[in-house]
């Protein structure tokens, strides 16, 4: 009987071993060298989008036609159903302030900042490459990074509820693991950005009334000018939610900053995407961004259009939100 007690006792503690020993190995690695995620996870400023089908891609409308390079926009065809399970997203972009609160938590440090530097939108005169009919064009400047968003000399201060900038895909991915969240797919972030509409825009298929609702170029395009209402008063990012939300009540889904997804890019990918619950193609080697920027025309900030990005792009127009499950 004593022998046998000791052998179960024995089977205990090995599978007591052997669980401790599991746990560790599959655990998940956490950012900034090995410091907890956040306890709390909140639904604060976060909308609950509907489970439901709505048309992802371009319909050809009235209002909008592709430029000067139709095959550039033509991976957003076809126009397709796709149904969406209930989920969470961000009413607003991160922010400088939020994203200061996760690196002064776990001393995270950003790909900008260990590569030291970043691409800056800067004036046409000190540009290296130049944006086509505007006056601005990119710079890579040393040391720039989100803390010092233009290069050594800048700050956030002054700009903490402006979203964050210079951050490559693993940076978001990083600060969404820590906040106990995740960045949207590429279909959940065109249907909230929707509104629930089927335009051109979420606020229609016209351009005009676009300064109400969209940070684009406008401030800075020489080539041609706009009507008045297009204009949104930003030479760069604006604060967030800063302007008009659409249908579901978010903010900057159009321009201020273009929006990582979880998303691998593949240019032909609707021809055969999942119609429920896409997750985008199982590998790639660019990731899928969303919503255009302040350095970009009205072309980019259609829910449609989807652009491939390195997943190392750090620059002064590109950031994320978050999304959770419903």
């Amino acid at each position: 009987m004593v022998g046998w007690l000791k052998i179960v006792i024995g089977l205990v503690v090995f599978a007591v071993i052997i669980t401790g020993l599991y746990v560790v190995s599959s655990g998940q690695e956490k950012p900034g060298g090995g410091a907890e995620n956040k306890t709390q996870v909140s639904t604060e400023s976060m909308v609950l989008i509907p489970a439901g089908s709505f048309l992802m891609g371009r319909e050809d409308r009235e209002g909008w036609v592709p430029m000067a390079a139709p095959e550039a926009f033509n991976d957003e065809l076809p126009a397709h159903n796709v149904y969406l399970d209930a989920f969470y997203i961000g009413k607003y972009e991160v922010t400088n302030r939020q994203f200061k609160e996760f690196v002064d938590a776990t001393n995270y440090k950003t790909y900008a900042e260990e590569v030291g530097g970043s691409s800056v939108m800067v004036s046409l005169e000190q540009a290296g490459t130049p944006i086509l009919g505007t006056d601005i064009g990119w710079r890579w400047i040393d040391g720039a990074s989100w803390r010092t968003p233009d290069g050594p000399g800048s700050t956030i201060d002054g700009l903490m509820d402006y979203p964050v900038t210079h951050v490559n895909w693993n940076d978001a991915a990083a600060y969404a693991k820590w906040a106990g969240k995740r960045l949207p797919t590429e279909a959940e972030w065109e249907k909230a950005a929707r509104g629930g509409t089927v335009t051109n825009w979420f606020w229609g298929d016209d351009l005009d009334s676009a300064g109400r609702y969209a940070n684009l170029y406008g401030e800075h395009r020489k080539d041609y000018t706009y009507s008045a209402e297009v204009y949104d008063g930003y030479n760069r990012t604006a604060p967030v939610g800063s302007l008009q939300p659409n249908g579901y009540g978010l903010y900057d889904t159009a321009g201020n900053v273009f929006e990582w997804t979880s998303d691998w890019y593949q240019y032909s990918y609707f021809n055969n995407s999942p119609d429920s619950n896409p997750l985008g193609p199982a590998a790639g080697e660019q990731k899928v961004v969303k919503g255009g920027s302040w350095y970009f025309c009205e072309c980019y900030l259609r829910p449609a259009n989807r652009q491939p990005m390195e997943i190392d792009r750090t620059d002064s127009g590109l950031g994320f939100r978050l999304a959770m499950d419903g």
